[in-house]
């Protein structure tokens, strides 16, 4: 402090400044990327070949077709805010480019070491321009086609705090595969390729067929079942694709929403397409959907987040609601209706409590799989859940014995776990959903989802808990077309998919053959249980899965039951620990006691 109050101000030097400025575009590997691949598009690239190693903080090589950059220019290329997409600050109030503000390329090569080799069109020799570290460029001649060539190696090498921050290599890999899979739904009109440790993973056509480029994302069943949408409003135009009600997911991730071709995020975009499935698609699952929109530039601004995956725009709840009105168009059109087929109905019939399937022995493999090839995805489509669109009424069961309801009355509340659930009597079932069930101290309301999830999930425990995880062998095995970003997670987690058995072995490019799968999985919910199951964070994996299995094989809201079905499961529920709550927490048991019903019917207690 030299004898001073208080730090004086100062200018930074240039490197440090420059590290801090990184810090706002370099975030990760996924963000040079980005970075590059925009800088490739902005000049009219057709064909953009991504190569990664080690998660990108080894190797990134973005090689493109597009204008390339003339030797003048290379070096100041690398110069803080130097830019060709602007020229005056009036220019921010229109911007139609991807890139820029000039602090892509100096950004990355202030904390990485970076080549470019460049060359114009119309130019017999190519430029190279090498640089680390945020250090003086060195400029020479040499031959390469044209297009660019951005070569990043050794990221963050000086900047080793930031450095220990990111996550592993493979989830790294797993943000630059969701990155390239936007950009290339964003410009359906570019040829992407994306390869991996030296294998491709991902390809488009570059047709300009966007269909064509979720088909090759997502898989072939995926786009020629999604649904089209068109429509225009005062200075917009929007087209894509959005899902039927029985094709959903258990998170966001393909959910791709492009602003004048810039994959953003905007919440109240995104809420109001939500907002019309609520109705038709079980609740906790998610829409797909695609969906371009080109608007004036001078409606909305870019400029509002530092990697511009957030944007503003002007009257934004007005543009929401007329492309929710698009949404809803496009969900009632004959398309949209469940089709009827052997397929759909897998596995849907309800047959009362689900008993566990045979016990199958499997040698746990502690070797690392690699599964690297071509990307060609088909995917099986999820059933729809089962609605109730009337009021039923109660179905009578006929009791076996009779119950003295109005004896040892009790009138306290229900309490959570560690207490056991009294003998019941199931009286009906309403709405096909909730089981009416009398008591020696009351109704009792079972939301029979719930409680058969409850009844799984403690069944699976127990058997986990004996030491060894059971697991089920699928005969024939299940073919397996996973997307790229899932093919990452599932070499990233093999050994741990291995040890709650899942048995996965290759099978061609980027398809796989499922082998086993945990006790409990009900048939036709493989896939899904697997897919939902790498969706999710591997914190708590094994507690996550039986609360995955349970789920997926528990009766539903909606399935009818018979008197015996019902009774079957009150007496299950009766023995389990916690019989109150499903597994997440959510209530299963309700009582009403005597006392209360008979001041609703001014009656009195006997």
């Amino acid at each position: 402090m030299t004898g001073e109050l208080y730090p004086r101000i100062a200018i930074l030097d240039a490197d440090t400044a420059n590290q801090i400025a990184a810090g706002e575009v370099v975030e990760r590997p996924a963000s040079v990327v980005k970075e590059l691949v925009e800088n490739s598009l902005d000049a009219a690239a057709r064909h953009i070949t991504i190569e990664v190693k080690g998660g990108g903080l080894t190797l990134i090589r973005v090689r493109d077709d597009g204008w390339g950059i003339n030797r003048e220019d290379a070096a100041l290329a690398f110069a803080r805010h130097a830019t060709s997409k602007i020229r005056r600050a009036t220019d921010l109030t229109g911007i139609t480019t991807l890139g820029f503000r000039g602090e892509a390329l100096p950004s990355i090569a202030a904390v990485a070491r970076v080549e470019m080799d460049t060359r114009p069109p119309g130019e017999t020799a190519g430029t190279r321009v090498r640089i680390a570290g945020g250090g003086e460029p060195e400029v020479t001649a040499t031959g390469c086609p044209p297009g660019t060539t951005v070569t990043v190696t050794d990221l963050f090498f000086n900047t080793p705090a930031r450095r220990q921050y990111l996550k592993k290599p493979a989830n790294e890999a797993r943000a630059i595969v969701a990155a390239v899979e936007k950009l290339a739904l964003a410009h359906p009109e570019v040829a992407f390729s994306l390869h991996l440790e030296g294998r491709r993973l991902l390809s488009t056509p570059g047709n300009s067929d966007l269909q064509a480029v979720v088909a090759a994302l997502y898989g072939l069943e995926t786009g020629r079942e999604l649904l089209p949408l068109a429509g225009e409003g005062a200075g917009w135009t929007m087209k894509g694709f959005i899902s039927p009600p029985w094709l959903h997911r258990a998170g966001r991730s393909q959910q791709v929403l492009t602003v004048n071709g810039r994959y953003i995020f905007n919440r109240v975009l995104t809420r109001a397409v939500e907002e019309c499935y609520q109705a038709v698609i079980p609740s906790g699952r998610h829409p797909l959907f695609i969906l371009q929109l080109a608007i004036d530039p001078r409606l909305v601004d870019v400029n509002v987040h530092p990697a511009k995956l957030e944007v503003r725009f002007q009257q934004e709840y007005e543009l929401a609601r007329q492309v929710a009105a698009l949404v809803n168009r496009a969900l009632h059109t004959p398309r949209a209706v469940t089709p009827v087929t052997a397929g759909r109905l897998e596995g849907r019939k309800a047959t009362g409590p689900v008993a566990l399937q045979q016990d199958f022995s499997f040698q746990r493999k502690e070797e690392e799989a690699r599964f690297w090839g071509e990307y060609i995805l088909r995917e099986r489509p999820l059933a729809e859940e089962k609605r109730v669109d009337k009021v039923e009424e109660v179905q009578e069961v006929k009791p076996d014995k009779e119950i003295d309801a109005r004896s040892d009355l009790k009138t306290e509340p229900v309490a959570a776990g560690g207490q056991v659930l009294p003998t019941l009597r199931a009286i009906g079932q309403l709405l096909n959903t909730y089981i009416l069930a009398e008591g020696k101290d009351g109704l009792y309301i079972i939301d029979q989802h719930a409680a058969h999830e409850r009844c799984r999930f403690e069944s699976l425990q127990k058997r986990v808990n004996s030491g060894r995880w059971p697991a089920q062998m699928l005969e024939p095995p299940l073919t397996l077309h996973l997307a790229p970003a899932m093919t990452v997670k599932l070499i990233d987690q093999i050994v741990t998919l291995r040890e709650l058995g899942f048995i996965v072995e290759t099978f061609g490019a980027n398809s796989f053959l499922l082998r086993s799968v945990p006790l409990g999985v009900p048939p036709g919910k493989e896939r899904e249980v697997l897919e939902d199951f790498l969706a999710g964070d591997h914190l708590l994996a094994g507690e996550r899965l039986l609360k995955l299995i349970a789920c997926h094989g528990a009766i539903k809201a909606g399935d009818p039951l018979s008197g015996a079905e019902m009774q079957k499961l009150l007496e299950e529920l009766q023995g389990l620990s916690q019989p109150y709550t499903c597994p997440h927490g959510r209530p299963a048991v309700v009582r009403l006691d005597q006392a209360t019903i008979a001041r609703y019917f001014h009656r009195p207690l006997a």
